[in-house]
């Protein structure tokens, strides 16, 4: 019992005895401090040299975390002055004391912040630094630096510099290609146009195309074409053109920004190809009346380039060329007559103002403009005064003389001839200058359906004559001297006055004319009987008659007290040009109007023109 109570003594003593030792003091890390930041310069102005280049250098101190350099974590920030880093830019650092900026790392900040390239800009910098883990954050002090972006060049390449002499028959043929080298101003969507302008001329109204954000192009013949006569080059004339690209920040093409280098290359320019071409002048029975008579002074389109007409031109006056009937906005023309060279084609401005010259001798002639090689000829001609047909593909098979004037062409122009009549398939006919003679004849080798056919005259007439189109029906058949070519399409417009009902004709009717609207075959003043027009060919009808202002009137295609068909227009038919036939319910129910002054008119009824005049 002694020994355990000495026992349990010694291992009391032991525990006070650990119970009062003292023991070692724990570690203590030190707080960091605020890091101090330095600039390599208060003033940075780099240009697009220095894109690659380091432009500016901030270095800071050491804000002596208790931890390896490694794990210790730097934010650059930078904003405009005055914004309190409100629209900051960040850069983390993770180690290092410094870090330096190239040329277009900064510049594109500068731009991203909005800044305008050329000025200087005042921008705030501080260092933030902290653990790894953004524990015990610290604020550098801010150092303000003076700022100026650039912008970046454009190179333009082309695809050749070589001389171009533009054609209209390659007119959707790359002219020239063009690339040039991006430039980009921070992360702005870059927008690019070409200008085209003549040399000299300093871009001050130049030609633009735009092309969004590509970096290359092509010029097709037609587009170049036209930039450089709008530019200021003249159709069918050689001048040194220029081309440069502008930079835009936006789509609206309204900020520019960078100006390319400047390519200069020599053009050949042609005159471009209006859709229609007319004459006017006092050397044409028209006059100077503008809109001119149609068809009679409107060009045939030879082929895509070239137009040409015959037409009575007066000795000692004058004449023009226009694109559009109506309009003196534009016109072409010469100084010379061009009957012995061909003359110049000239436009706008650069024409005479004493006009076109008519040739020294008054007569037919045939004109050919050609925008191709800026070129018009004057060639005097003789055509047929009249034009038959004659064949087993005619009602009046080869009979000769051919019955008139069902089978006489209509005249829409010295040398242009048109009728409408029935072919029977699998039979042949011919053109004759004049009815019940053989002297002469005019014919083709096609049917003239699908393409129009070449006109041939007397021993150039195949044998077995012109064919007949498949399958029988009605047709409209052309002849056109100016083009020598004939053309045949089905007829689907309206119908002749010769092809309704029984006792057909043209009749006209109405309280503008003497018989008043009393329909019946009785003699005048009771009917109509002596309203009738009188058919002079084929497809036209003519009536000479008082007509009574205020009052209005039809054409009618029976003489036999029928209403069942009408023909009339919208206008009174005095117009340049005539008014447009109408058939039935197409016709005005207020009925075709008498001009405006009462009076003895003629009347000229054109099927194949589709025009009425009132004369």
């Amino acid at each position: 019992m002694k020994n355990i109570y000495k026992i349990l003594l010694v291992v009391i003593s032991l525990s006070v005895f650990s119970a009062c030792q003292k023991l070692a003091q724990l570690p203590h890390y030190a707080n960091g401090s605020a890091p101090t930041l330095t600039t390599s310069t208060n003033t940075v102005a780099p240009s697009a040299a220095d894109s690659l280049k380091n432009v500016l250098t901030l270095n800071w101190s050491n804000p002596k975390y208790a931890t390896d350099s490694s794990n210790q974590k730097f934010i650059i920030e930078l904003d405009s002055s005055g914004r309190n880093f409100a629209h900051e830019v960040t850069i983390q650092v993770n180690g290092p004391l410094t870090y330096s900026f190239t040329g277009a790392q900064l510049n594109n900040i500068l731009a991203n912040f909005g800044f305008k390239a050329g000025q200087s800009f005042n921008v705030d910098i501080r260092v933030t630094s902290s653990y790894a883990n953004n524990n015990e954050q610290y604020k550098s002090n801010v150092i303000t630096v003076a700022m100026n972006p650039y912008l970046v060049p454009i190179t333009l390449t082309p695809s050749s510099t070589n001389p171009l002499v533009l054609q209209v028959t390659n007119g959707n043929n790359t002219a020239v290609s063009f690339s040039w080298s991006a430039s980009m101003y921070g992360n702005n969507s870059i927008n690019y146009a070409l200008q085209i302008d003549t040399a000299g001329d300093n871009f001050a109204n130049p030609q633009v195309k735009q092309y969004g954000t590509v970096l290359n192009a092509d010029l097709i013949v037609n587009d170049l074409n036209t930039a450089c006569i709008n530019a200021g080059a003249i159709g069918g004339s050689t001048k040194n053109i220029e081309f440069r690209i502008v930079s835009y920040l936006d789509n609206t093409y309204t900020n520019p920004l960078v100006y390319s280098n400047v390519v200069t290359i020599g053009v050949t320019t042609y005159t471009p190809v209006p859709p229609n071409l007319y004459i006017v002048g006092d050397a044409t029975a028209g006059g100077w009346s503008n809109p001119v008579p149609t068809p009679a002074q409107q060009f045939y389109k030879v082929d895509a380039y070239s137009f040409s007409i015959i037409a009575n031109l007066t000795a000692g006056k004058s004449y023009l060329f226009l694109p559009l009937n109506g309009d003196w906005g534009h016109k072409y023309g010469g100084a010379t007559d061009g009957v012995g060279a061909a003359g110049t084609l000239l436009k706008d401005g650069d024409v005479p103002g004493s006009n076109t010259p008519a040739p020294s001798s008054s007569g037919l002639y045939d004109i050919v403009v050609n925008f191709q090689t800026n070129k018009y000829t004057v060639t005097p001609v003789t055509v047929p005064a009249n034009l038959y047909i004659v064949g087993d593909a005619t009602a009046g098979g080869w009979a000769n003389p051919v019955p008139t004037p069902s089978q006489q062409f209509t005249q829409l122009s010295p040398g242009v001839f048109g009728i409408i009549t029935n072919l029977n398939a699998g039979a042949s006919y011919l053109f004759l200058p004049v009815n019940g003679d053989w002297s002469h004849k005019y014919g083709g080798a096609t049917d003239g359906v699908s393409a129009p056919g070449t006109l041939l005259a007397d021993g150039a007439v195949p044998g077995s004559n012109t064919p007949a189109p498949s399958p029988t029906g009605e047709y409209e058949i052309m002849v056109n001297f100016a083009t020598g070519t004939y053309s045949v399409s089905p007829y689907n417009g309206i119908p002749l006055p010769t092809s309704i009902g029984l006792n057909t004709g043209l009749w006209i009717i109405g309280d503008a004319t003497p018989g008043g609207w009393n329909n019946n075959s009785n003699p005048a003043p009771a009917g109509i009987g002596n309203q009738q027009f009188t058919q002079v060919s084929n497809a036209e009808f003519k009536i000479t008659i008082q007509l009574t202002s205020g009052k209005s009137y039809l054409f009618i295609p029976e003489d036999v007290g029928s209403w069942a068909n009408k023909y009339g227009g919208a206008t009174d038919g005095t117009e340049q040009g005539g008014g447009t036939i109408l058939f039935d319910n197409s016709v005005p129910g207020s009925n075709t109007p008498a001009p405006g002054s009462t009076g003895t008119y003629t009347i000229d009824v054109n099927f194949i023109s589709g025009k009425y005049t009132v004369q």
